[in-house]
């Protein structure tokens, strides 16, 4: 549905410019981009208004269909202005003669322009999404080599429903990051800076793991909203959309993020033990080397 309404946006372009726009979608995993936009894509935009995000279907999909060239209203000029700079800028000698990188004209929590730009704006997410999914210690910009990540990789974490959850809330936390405030190639300030909000998004998004023996979507959701009593439950979205930089999000959340009490930790008490020991493959080890759960163990 998507793919025709905005292949019908780019009746201006030749045959030739709207065959390879076409390619360049069809070339992506079909799955995984259907994935993109139902799982990470769609509940950002709705957990970065502090609404639930529900499933996305015929009814809400609109929410993809962007702005046209027929709307001139003020704040539809203003996205248009800022893709046609964008556009202008990227294709002149303007990066060369400055050294600025690529312009990039999205953002996760603003609209999408209509036609040949959603195209871009799908393929961009993906390969940002596919970028921060890969822990490889050599390749990618963002996630490198990352400890926690290792552990989250295992295969006990990857499955089970409540795993999926807690590890898609921590995989769009990281992507909404990344899409505010990291450079498209990052220096190593924005590498460590990346590194730390890692550590607050993984204690924020495993603390609903670790506070439930059964994880669904709807406790997930009102965790995400705020709404229950769980350790840690707030819109991280909402937190990181207001920051106006990566210092002032990092200092709001080290006073917002807090400890898991031990005895709000629903696990198997082998686990436990485990953690005592100071095994790493326990997601859990983190929260303690972190100095994010109590470290006071009762019988």
């Amino acid at each position: 549905m998507l793919k025709a309404y905005h292949l019908r946006e780019m009746n201006d372009l030749d045959v030739a410019e709207t065959e390879k726009v076409v390619k360049g979608w069809e070339d992506l995993p079909q799955k995984d981009l259907s994935s993109l936009f139902s799982d990470y894509l769609y509940r950002l935009k709705e957990w970065t208004k502090g609404n639930k995000a529900r499933e996305l279907n015929e009814h809400n999909i609109n929410k993809f269909k962007g702005i046209t060239r027929k709307d001139n209203f003020p704040y539809a000029q203003f996205y248009k202005g800022a893709f046609a700079f964008a556009e202008l800028v990227n294709h002149s000698s303007m990066p060369f003669v400055s050294g600025t990188k690529n312009l990039k004209p999205f953002q996760l929590d603003t609209p999408i322009v209509a036609g040949k730009p959603f195209f871009e704006y799908a393929r961009h997410y993906f390969e940002i999404l596919k970028d921060i999914q890969n822990n490889d210690k050599y390749e990618g910009y963002f996630i490198n080599d990352n400890e926690i990540v290792k552990t989250l990789d295992l295969r006990t974490y990857k499955n089970g429903v409540g795993n999926r959850i807690t590890r898609l809330l921590l995989d769009t936390s990281i992507l909404l990051y990344v899409d505010r405030f990291c450079p498209e190639r990052p220096a190593k300030m924005d590498l460590k800076m990346l590194d730390q909000f890692v550590d607050f998004a993984f204690v924020w998004a495993y603390s609903l793991r670790a506070q439930y023996t059964n994880l669904g979507w709807q406790s997930a959701q009102n965790y995400i909203m705020g709404n229950n009593d769980k350790t840690n439950s707030f819109n991280l979205y909402k937190i990181i959309i207001e920051a106006d930089s990566p210092v002032s999000l990092l200092s709001e959340l080290s006073d917002t993020v807090k400890q898991l009490p031990i005895n709000k930790i629903v696990v198997k008490i082998e686990d436990v033990d485990d953690i005592k020991e100071g095994v790493f493959q326990n997601y859990l080890y983190y929260f303690k080397t972190k100095k994010f759960m109590e470290d006071k163990y009762e019988n």
